[in-house]
């Protein structure tokens, strides 16, 4: 979820979607800092930032990596330069930030061939498709954009395949499991007359005069059928081709050259923590195992008489728990949504002004994402949306439903994301900042806290939370072993069958995630939400009956995203401030 979260809130930012108004100041100064001009600059600089993310633009070249990493050491000598302790607490925020992304663009380099461009949750391109429903087609000038911009598409894919045949020559391949997925994903972007993505609706043309309107579509059709297709498919082909031929069995970073340094480098990237994989692994295996004993508690206040391998087998296999359609799926996400809605005001002081809901994911996505992904408001329609997978609804258990949508929207990321893009008292750097980790933290803090909302009361909604809990549990394992202690695929594959209550479909799609796709970003969900429930209990602690909670999640909330690392400080200020009014 979070590199398209990043992508779509970039655009968004871009885009000028602010919605409600600012939340109270969070800096006492009115006049620019050194950190606010550094953080500015930043903004500017940053590959992939705003509109320009999204839109067709050829990959980086090895010798524009090397040029970001000699600015970021340029850059944090400038940052260093400032004393910290000068600093408000809003700005120390905003450089130890400015500090952790820096840092990673800096090392970043030393790993620039093993970075996979043309996965479906790392690639860029759904981002570019997406970006292409928000550019104006209003005016003339408006619509010759629109079609410049496809056909920049041609240059753009050409980029891909030269990474990807540079990367071939190393001895850098995706594994030959991964490109079952990876070849009709990259062909799924291809136009079709009854299926173009590139479409503009008419309701974007309101307004346009019919013979410009038919000009343009003419004009659109053509690039699509004489530009776009033809470029989508030169990678396919090669991809499916002599790529092919040299896809590797095995799996996970550790088999490429440097491969080791680089996992560690993305668990860096992806939680703001420092924990080495065998670390991970361990906190894992006694997540597992702890709520495994949770597990086998519920059974018994269910009233099930059997084993809890008998249990998890009902669990995974009695129809109630799967739906006869999509429109089922969604229909009880929003179910649960209209449960919690009243008892929100008693856990939250803030909430967003935009409007939420589900939708189906599209088709073409379906076959390539286990779940969804949570889709922020736009300038199209102000509504966050949880995008569910309601293909083949009869395979797709639904006991996670219910802690899946708080996950996802209430209070998940819908609460904390569009409270961010809302937030006009954020600079633009923080207001497009989403560390995977406290992103996807939230989330999962969020899905636990709903049970203190009481929200699982019934056995069997209890069990769904802990089956969510033990599938991003189960991911600190499998992740880890795949990509640094030489697990193969299949052991990790068979270790989710034992432990989890996903479908071979879904552990299908999700192993191919941890060990070809974006390693180490899984790992995110679950150290994430353990930090937060870690800095939740030693606030209270120290706060020695003070500690309220509902201020605690404000404060959380507004300043916006953070790396764990900064949270750390972020929550200590929390009691800080709080013991000062005392």
């Amino acid at each position: 979820m979070t590199r398209w979260v990043r992508t779509a809130v970039a655009l968004a930012a871009a885009l000028g979607i602010t919605g409600a108004a600012p939340l109270r100041p969070l800096d006492d100064g009115s006049a620019p800092s050194r950190v606010d001009a550094l953080a500015a600059e930043f903004v500017a600089h940053r590959p992939g930032a705003g509109l320009a993310a999204a839109m067709p633009e050829p990959l980086p070249t090895l010798t524009e990596a090397r040029e970001d990493g000699a600015w970021a050491v340029s850059f944090l000598r400038r940052l260093h330069a400032i004393a910290p302790e000068s600093l408000t607490h809003n700005d120390w925020v905003t450089y130890a930030m400015l500090e952790y992304d820096a840092e990673l663009m800096r090392d970043a380099v030393q790993f620039f061939w093993l970075d996979m461009p043309i996965t479906p949750y790392a690639s860029r391109l759904r981002g570019m498709r997406d970006a292409f429903a928000g550019l104006p087609v209003k005016t003339p000038d408006d619509r010759i954009a629109y079609l410049d911009a496809l056909q920049r598409l041609a240059v753009t894919m050409a980029s891909y395949e030269v990474r990807l045949r540079d990367q071939l020559h190393r001895g850098i391949v995706l594994p030959a499991d991964e490109l079952q997925i990876v070849v009709p994903y990259v062909r799924s972007f291809e136009a079709t007359a009854d299926a173009n993505p590139y479409a503009v609706a008419d309701a974007r043309l309101t307004g346009v005069a019919d013979a410009d309107r038919a000009a343009f579509r003419a004009d659109l059709d053509a690039a699509v059928h004489d530009v776009v297709n033809p470029a989508f498919e030169r990678v396919a082909a090669f991809l499916d081709g002599p790529y092919r031929e040299k896809a590797r069995p095995e799996v996970g970073a550790s088999q490429y050259p440097n491969g080791r340094a680089y996992y560690q480098y993305l668990i860096r990237r992806h939680t703001g923590l420092t924990l080495t994989p065998e670390q991970i692994h361990r906190i894992g295996l006694e997540e597992v195992a702890r709520l495994e004993a949770a597990l086998d508690q519920v059974r018994r206040d269910a009233g099930f008489q059997g084993t809890l391998e008998e249990f998890r087998t009902f669990l995974r296999t009695d129809r109630r728990f799967f739906a006869r359609s999509s429109e089922e799926i969604g229909d009880r996400m929003m179910a649960a949504i209209r449960r919690i809605e009243p008892r929100v005001p008693e856990f939250f002081p803030i909430t967003p002004k935009a409007p939420y809901g589900v939708r189906p994911l599209d088709a073409a996505l379906a076959g390539s994402m286990t779940y969804g992904y949570y889709q922020v408001p736009g300038a199209d329609d102000p509504s966050g949306y949880y995008r569910f997978n309601g293909s083949r609804p009869e395979e797709r258990s639904t006991l996670m439903a219910e802690a899946t949508i708080y996950h996802e929207l209430v209070p998940g990321h819908h609460f904390q994301i569009a409270l961010q893009m809302e937030n006009d008292a954020l600079d633009p750097y923080r207001r497009a900042s989403f560390p995977t980790a406290f992103i996807e933290g939230w989330g999962e803090y969020a899905s636990d806290l709903a049970g203190e909302m009481g929200m699982y009361v019934d056995p069997y909604q209890r069990a769904g939370r802990l089956a969510m809990d033990l599938f991003v549990s189960t991911r600190l394992v499998v992740d880890t072993g795949m990509n640094a202690l030489g697990w193969s695929r299949a052991k990790a594959i068979e270790y989710m069958r034992a432990h989890t209550f996903e479908t071979d479909l879904q552990i299908g799609t999700e192993t191919l995630r941890y060990s070809a796709d974006i390693p180490a970003q899984a790992l995110a969900y679950k150290l994430g939400s353990r930090k937060i429930h870690e800095l939740r209990e030693r606030t209270r602690e120290a706060m020695d009956g003070r500690f309220d909670l509902r201020a605690f999640h404000a404060h959380l909330l507004e300043y916006g995203a953070m790396p764990l690392g900064v949270l750390d400080g972020h929550a200590a200020c929390f009691v800080h401030e709080r013991h000062k009014q005392s």
